[in-house]
């Protein structure tokens, strides 16, 4: 990402009588700021904080996690309540850091949050978590009192910053056992909606209706060919006429299912 032009598209503005300052006012005049002349990033009094690696230019990674807070700011969670890589403890060293964790009042995890940059990063971890759980899974066996884990990226694609989620509601039978135990519980569906589009700790995923179709980019064209194909050789339909009839199935079911109107959910849609 274009650094500046990020921060600009998440409006934060020159600091007066600073050199190459810039900075954002939320709720109750919280402020946070990025240093260009120092390459830093200052999360405010208020936000806390295991490390301070993601404060720096020194990774793209970092604007990630700028924009994620960002986004939990405007969205109306408290600056206290979120915390910075967050450590793990694993016997003599650490599990590793989690990038944003989000709190309750009482201190309690509520939000597990790993920040990835779009594309090729957010795609390999997205299929680790699918295929073991991945470093969110590990995370939450730390701190299992936690409602939801999500995979977060985003990136500027034409002057407006885009961003891509995955996330995992916690099912009380989540909270026993080891990783393994969690991931074969886990019914290996995640959501892409449900946390910025409604209020702070109110989790709830919306219906997936015509309004939410977009054009299909030639890329995203051969990932549905690619993953239609796996999933051919992993149900063993190998015989082309019989493959051919598989594939023109689904498509007639994703046809009819567009008739409907633009606010109607739709019953057929292709998750990854």
């Amino acid at each position: 990402m274009d650094n500046k032009k990020t921060i600009s598209a998440l409006n934060f503005l020159p600091k007066e009588n600073a050199s190459d300052i810039f900075e954002k006012k939320y709720a109750d005049g919280y402020t946070v700021q990025v240093d260009f002349a120092n390459n830093r990033i200052f999360y405010g009094d208020k936000i806390k904080y295991d490390s301070s690696t993601t404060q720096n230019f020194s990774q793209p990674e970092n604007f990630v996690v700028l924009e994620c807070v960002n986004r939990l700011l405007e969205k109306g969670y408290k600056p206290e309540n979120i915390i910075l890589e967050k450590t793990y403890p694993a016997g003599h060293g650490t599990s590793g850091r989690l990038d944003i964790c989000v709190t309750r009042d009482d201190g309690s995890e509520y939000l597990l949050i790993e920040c990835k940059t779009y594309g090729k990063e957010f795609d390999k971890e997205f299929a680790r978590m699918k295929r073991d759980g991945g470093q969110l899974f590990t995370y939450f066996k730390f701190s299992n009192k936690a409602n939801l884990l999500m995979l977060y990226a985003s990136e500027l694609q034409d002057n407006e910053v885009v961003y891509r989620n995955e996330i995992v509601k916690i099912e009380d039978d989540y909270r026993t056992g080891d990783v393994k135990d969690f991931y074969k519980k886990w019914n290996k569906l995640s959501k892409d909606n449900g946390v910025w589009e409604n209020p702070p700790y109110n989790f709830k995923p919306l219906p997936f209706t015509k309004n939410n179709l977009r054009e299909l980019t030639e890329e995203e064209g051969k990932k549905l060919f690619n993953g239609f194909a796996t999933i051919l050789r992993k149900h063993s339909v190998s015989d082309k006429p019989n493959a051919f009839n598989v594939i023109f199935n689904l498509f007639l079911a994703k046809l009819y299912d567009e008739q409907k109107k633009d606010d109607d959910e739709l019953e057929f849609h292709w998750r990854e």
